[in-house]
């Protein structure tokens, strides 16, 4: 029996979290992105771990609000490079039983390319670009959702996600940030001409405090914890 629903683009796979393994890992539909391989491979150690968290709750409180986010709502997780964005959200989605969308690889289906391909050939503008208006075009339903690093750099695209559910800041330390980024040539992180990743780093923190509903610190924890973190945020 399908356990949850992964959705790619246009299409929505429900199956068990094996199954979403063999497809993310399949170079046809991914590209063979090395981040998609190594949220796969967490995916597939945890699983066999066996997490112990709660599964499709109806209800959950968002702390301090006073408001509640009803089953059908998203979850929209931001954070910097490295954070484990995708990580956390495949997991996450699996728990609560929800759909999981990854809006980098959105990205890269519209653009034909790979992240990193884009900035060398078209630039960082035309990135962001494409981010927006992949963004924006999305109408998620009941979703998990992890964006790109660079995604709140975009007014529109904030306004847009926040409209749409409840937004999860997974806070990282800069020496965190730089000790997991071992292929930052190659990853699709980006950088402004001239900037440095400590630059980068600056500079989105306040967005990312600005636009965060909830924020969880992940530095020191593991992929376990950060996701019970998360749901008991909620």
């Amino acid at each position: 029996m399908a356990d949850v629903a992964f959705r790619y683009g246009m299409h929505i796979y429900a199956g068990s979290a094996e199954e979403h393994l063999n497809y993310i890992l399949n170079p046809t539909h991914v590209n063979g992105a090395c981040e998609d391989r190594r949220i796969a491979y967490v995916v597939r150690r945890t699983a066999s771990d066996n997490l112990h968290l709660p599964r499709n709750p109806t209800k959950v409180s968002t702390e301090g609000s006073g408001s509640s986010m009803h089953h059908h709502k998203n979850i929209i997780l931001i954070g910097m490079p490295g954070a484990g964005k995708s990580t956390v959200g495949v997991i996450l989605a699996k728990s609560l039983g929800m759909q999981f969308i990854d809006t980098d690889i959105l990205i890269q289906e519209r653009a034909g390319k790979m992240l990193q391909e884009i900035l060398d050939e078209d630039g960082p503008d035309a990135f962001k670009r494409i981010e927006e208006e992949t963004i924006l075009s999305l109408q998620p339903r009941h979703a998990v959702i992890a964006t790109g690093g660079s995604a709140v750099c975009s007014r529109n695209a904030m306004a847009h996600l926040k409209s749409a559910g409840v937004v999860v800041y997974l806070e990282i330390a800069y020496d965190e940030m730089e000790k997991r980024l071992k292929n930052i040539t190659t990853r699709g992180i980006v950088l402004l001409p001239g900037q440095s990743l400590r630059g980068m780093y600056d500079e989105r923190i306040p967005l990312y405090e600005k636009y965060a509903d909830l924020t969880v610190a992940c530095s020191d924890e593991d992929l376990e914890s950060v996701v019970r973190r998360v749901i008991e945020a909620l």
